[in-house]
């Protein structure tokens, strides 16, 4: 899929075409459920990166119980 972002949009928004990725990334992070693995993904940072990322832009990390047991089970604990 690609997604064009309107010249004047960005330039109202001040941001940049990485800018405008890292926010969507963020955005679907939050708001839609895809994983911390995947949404670092779209960006090429893998989930820690990603995950540093959501922390320079002062963004809680979204993890429950359901994360927990499947991070247990991924890694035999």
């Amino acid at each position: 899929m690609k997604i064009e972002l309107d010249e004047e949009v960005a330039a109202k928004a001040g941001v940049d075409q990485r800018q405008a990725l890292e926010l969507l990334a963020v955005a679907l992070y939050k708001f839609r459920g895809i994983h911390g693995a995947l949404a670092g993904r779209m960006l090429g940072l893998s989930e820690l990166e990603f995950h540093q990322l959501l922390a320079r832009l002062g963004t809680t990390v979204n993890y429950d119980l359901n994360d927990l047991a499947d991070d247990i089970k991924q890694n035999d604990l």
